[in-house]
């Protein structure tokens, strides 16, 4: 090898010609990172349409919801059955941010 016998990746094909790299898969900035990156973008990208669309539908659910327990309930109970709806809800959405992001002692 010519000057440069410590690194454990280059390596002469002929004595004739220059020495060829050889370069290991995964390091450095290679089209393969490049292409992790950009999965991760779209990826993440996805994810934040979805959970945007998740949210209008719950918010949709909700008000509909709200609506038809004024449709369904005698008015004497209506604000009764919205305060349980709104409750239930309430501990269905502590109950997925606890699942989602648990306690970490």
């Amino acid at each position: 090898m010519v000057g440069k016998e410590d690194s454990p990746y280059i390596e002469e094909k002929n004595t004739d010609r220059h020495p060829v790299e050889v370069r290991m898969p995964g390091t450095g900035h290679t089209p393969e990172n490049n292409d992790m990156s950009f999965k991760k973008l779209v990826n993440a990208a996805v994810l934040i349409v979805l959970l945007a669309l998740i949210f209008i539908a719950l918010f949709s659910f909700f008000f509909n919801m709200q609506e038809a327990i004024i449709a369904l309930f005698h008015p004497k109970y209506q604000a009764l059955m919205q305060a349980l709806f709104s409750l239930l809800v309430l501990i269905i959405g502590i109950c997925m941010v606890k699942f989602l992001f648990p306690n970490k002692r």
